[in-house]
């Protein structure tokens, strides 16, 4: 009987060593994920602070560069329109808030198709001209009279000399002067201005196979 009492005994007690070592790993188990946990907090907000930082520089310098950008459009629109309208105001994400007539803003929603088409090349203009990128145009201006395309024509040729601008159109007329034209024949493209203008037929310069 005595020695049923020492099993018991001696079972307890590695029962007892066995439920310890399992809590004691428990606990770590428990310390360890509460210090993950404290350090996947720690990087999210430091994740969150950068975002915020981030995007309270991307709205200063976005409202910079609507401050850069605004005089020179405002500028080129006004000579455009022949001073109809004042100035252009900017959002301070860079879109346009509208034109100033008389002292009051009014919405580009109220300007016309055309008026709209040759804000937004200007916009883009001066954009490309800041940056002093690529600037791509397709048949952007095909709602202007000709008067205005005429104004548009020279300001393009001018900036070509600062920046690349290539312009996709099938109405090459409203683009070039009439000595920019590639001839008939088989010739691809044709120089002027020393080079600065390139006019290229694309249906005789892309061959298909």
């Amino acid at each position: 009987m005595s020695d049923i009492h020492k099993a018991q005994g001696a079972l307890e007690q590695v029962g007892g060593a066995v439920a310890r070592e399992r809590l004691r790993d428990a606990v770590e188990a428990y310390d360890l994920a509460e210090r993950y946990e404290r350090d996947i907090e720690a990087e999210y907000d430091a994740w969150l602070l950068l975002l915020e930082q981030m995007k309270q520089a991307d709205a200063a310098q976005a409202s910079n560069l609507g401050q850069a950008l605004a005089p020179a459009i405002a500028g080129k629109f006004e000579a455009l329109t022949q001073k109809r309208y004042e100035s252009v105001r900017l959002t301070s994400e860079l879109g346009t808030e509208g034109v100033v007539v008389g002292g009051a803003i009014r919405t580009t929603g109220r300007l016309s198709v055309g008026t709209r088409e040759q804000l937004s090349t200007l916009y883009r203009l001066s954009l490309a001209e800041y940056l002093g990128t690529t600037l791509v145009l397709d048949d952007q201006l095909v709602q202007s009279d000709d008067t205005r395309m005429d104004w548009f024509r020279a300001l393009l040729a001018e900036k070509a000399r600062a920046f690349q601008i290539i312009v996709f159109t099938c109405r090459p007329v409203d683009y070039l002067e009439v000595n920019a034209i590639v001839p008939k024949g088989k010739t691809a493209h044709r120089d002027i201005d020393n080079g600065f203008v390139r006019a290229i037929d694309l249906a005789r310069a892309v061959q298909r196979r």
